[in-house]
């Protein structure tokens, strides 16, 4: 019996042992409204200062100052820059915008005035490469004739795609320098399946 009992704790557990080891995957962040391009300038001993209040609402309920050290971490998405921060933007209010600010997923307004600029995710991923992201359901590696619609078997592309144009929830893209397909740039709950390849990822603001 007291084998037995050994044995099943044992099966049970092993699974458990495995995904810790494995990590955790990476959670996409959901998309929000666009991206919010925050221009840093090198300070002293090469830190990032940022100078940017963070508020419950707009201008109102200071919560205290973006700190960049606990930014969410985008570069697996949109590659790295050490002069620009990218920000993932919920809401808009004139020239205050709601961003996600830590890596925890919790939400502020901010004004960034002249210490950032704001981009819909059309004019953001407009001409740049793309690709897909790592780690998505086999459904999503798919390009469609029409959004949604007639399902191509071309091979995915190994160094990404051109992005032409967004529509909804879908991208219009160019596998090669002859082909026009559609595929989802985000899924059904609205979190990102597309990043930047490398040679199109974050340059820095002008």
């Amino acid at each position: 019996m007291k084998s037995l009992i050994v044995f099943i704790a044992l099966v049970i557990l092993a699974p458990v042992s495995l995904s810790v080891a494995a990590g955790p995957m990476k959670l996409r962040p959901y998309t929000g409204i666009g991206i919010l391009l925050l221009s840093v300038a090198p300070g002293v001993n090469g830190e990032k200062p940022l100078f940017l209040n963070l508020y419950e609402e707009p201008a109102i309920s200071r919560l205290g100052e973006l700190n960049g050290d606990t930014l969410p971490p985008y570069d697996w998405i949109f590659g790295i820059n050490s002069y620009t921060l990218p920000l993932i933007v919920t809401a808009r209010k004139g020239n205050w915008l709601r961003v996600v600010y830590d890596d925890v997923g919790r939400e502020a307004w901010l004004m960034p005035q002249r210490q950032g600029a704001f981009h819909t995710w059309d004019s953001f991923f407009k001409g740049r490469l793309g690709r897909f992201l790592p780690g998505l359901h086999k459904q999503y590696y798919q390009f469609f004739q029409e959004p949604g619609k007639g399902a191509l078997l071309t091979p995915l592309p190994k160094k990404g795609f051109k992005i032409v144009k967004l529509q909804d929830d879908w991208a219009l893209v160019m596998p090669d320098q002859n082909s026009l397909v559609w595929l989802r740039w985000r899924d059904e709950d609205g979190r990102l399946l597309i990043g930047l390849e490398k040679d199109s990822a974050i340059k820095p603001l002008t």
